[in-house]
């Protein structure tokens, strides 16, 4: 894809303000017995999960392609009140990166239409995780038959996901790595997709 941002910023106009959903369950369940600390959230979108981490105690750093997503991450921070713990970061993730480690670094649902191989960032996201922090992927592994872009590019299973990322191996404790299905729904049709969890904790 030439123009992500462009990309995004049409879909969040539409949807940017239907935040009010509850964060990703898996994140809910991976952080249920931890500490609260520093994470960083890859394609934050309207900033859902960040800012319920923010309200739970992290500080957090939320990073997307898309202004107009970002925008209403801040609006809604504000509203919450957790501006101070929220940082919002422009950026393309494809060429992203960072010299800072976390305790925790999460990406939700990255893709992209056409041109985009997760393989790389999520390599990136891996080595952003400090000793004793996690990293926690969920993506799409298959998508619905009447998806419009049927080249959109989808992660791997979960398990070759971890394999890929070298998470099954010293210095990683791998927690899970599961496929998990999901029923999709648009107007009479009904499929099942598969998304793609791993959720890994570098022990040293």
């Amino acid at each position: 894809m030439s123009d992500p941002q462009h990309f995004w910023d049409e879909i969040w106009a539409r949807h940017a303000s239907s935040g009010d959903r509850a964060p990703d369950a898996a994140l809910v369940e991976a952080t249920s017995q931890v500490e609260p600390g520093v994470v960083l959230d890859l394609g934050c979108g309207n900033g859902t999960n960040a800012i319920w981490l923010a309200e739970s105690g992290w500080t957090a750093t939320g990073v997307d392609v898309s202004e107009v997503a970002l925008a209403a991450a801040a609006a809604r921070a504000a509203r919450a009140d957790v501006e101070a713990r929220v940082r919002w970061v422009h950026a393309d993730l494809r060429d992203w990166s960072t010299s800072e480690t976390f305790d925790l670094v999460t990406a939700f649902y990255l893709h992209m239409p056409l041109d985009f191989d997760a393989a790389p960032l999520l390599a990136r996201a891996a080595s952003a995780v400090r000793p004793g922090g996690a990293l926690l992927v969920v993506g799409h592994h298959t998508t619905a038959p009447w998806n419009p872009n049927p080249s959109a590019a989808m992660l791997p299973s979960a398990e070759e996901l971890a394999n890929g990322l070298g998470l099954d191996a010293p210095p990683w404790d791998l927690r899970r790595a599961v496929d998990i299905p999901r029923v999709v729904r648009q107007k009479q049709d009904e499929a099942t997709v598969l998304d793609a969890l791993v959720h890994a904790v570098r022990t040293v």
